[in-house]
């Protein structure tokens, strides 16, 4: 059991391995596993300043997340709990999250330019329509039976929130979570490699892409995984310490 992890890194290299020895498509497309591991090396003892390149990316991740964090988070326990809010930010919210990130590009170009704000605009608007969908059900979907023991123990409003719906919310906010920082992540490569960027992983995925140097690319794109494996494996880490109670 404690190797089984390795099982599907090792099938995936073995795989590679032998789609290349067949011939199944160019190199230039499919490069020599050991080719990538080299240009992976490089990568990290050459002058490629690639640990510049790899925080700038996680910076923005992160920092882009915590905001939508800070806006997803209340807003959705909020649509959750009062019926009044939901109603006032129903179709708002709908309508949004119908509309791929991806898709506005322009208008945030437009809106905020080039520059720092776009690139962490679009990871923003992302995320934080994923927190408050994830949030919202939470609450939702929290114990109307424990709600009623509250109220026959002579709750108020606050403590019934506080003490059973937000603790009921908080397995369904944390799956909106890490689908968010995931999406964080890819949003940010993509708008690294289209919109204006001079740094960040993105970037280098599109340079190595318009030199046809495949190994390298390849390269940075596994870092990119290594990354959001490692984002996900964290936040695994914090629900399991936070909602130590989930599944007992």
């Amino acid at each position: 059991m404690k190797y089984l992890p390795l099982l599907g890194p090792v099938t995936l290299i073995i795989i590679w391995f032998l789609l290349y020895q067949i011939g199944i498509a160019s190199p230039l497309i499919i490069p020599h596993p050991f080719d990538v591991f080299v240009a992976l090396l490089n990568e990290f003892i050459s002058d490629n300043n690639i640990l510049s390149h790899i925080l700038l990316t996680i910076y923005r991740t992160i920092v882009s997340f915590l905001l939508a964090c800070l806006i997803g988070i209340p807003l959705g326990l909020s649509m959750g709990y009062t019926l009044r809010i939901y109603k006032t930010f129903e179709f708002i919210v709908d309508f949004f999250r119908s509309i791929p990130p991806i898709a506005l590009f322009p208008l945030f170009m437009l809106f905020l330019g080039i520059g720092e704000l776009s690139k962490l605009g679009v990871p923003f608007y992302g995320c934080v329509l994923v927190i408050i969908i994830n949030s919202m059900y939470g609450v939702v979907n929290s114990s109307d039976l424990r709600r009623l023991v509250g109220k026959v123990y002579g709750f108020n409003k606050r403590q019934i929130f506080t003490k059973i719906v937000f603790p009921d919310a908080l397995p369904q906010i944390f799956v909106g979570l890490r689908t968010a920082i995931s999406l964080a992540l890819v949003l940010t490569i993509v708008v690294e490699m289209f919109i204006g960027s001079e740094n960040g992983l993105g970037k280098k995925i599109y340079d190595y892409h318009l030199l046809f140097d495949t190994p390298e690319m390849y390269a940075a794109i596994i870092i990119t995984g290594i990354i959001g494996f490692t984002l996900n494996k964290g936040f695994i880490k914090i629900e399991q310490k936070i909602v130590h109670w989930k599944g007992k």
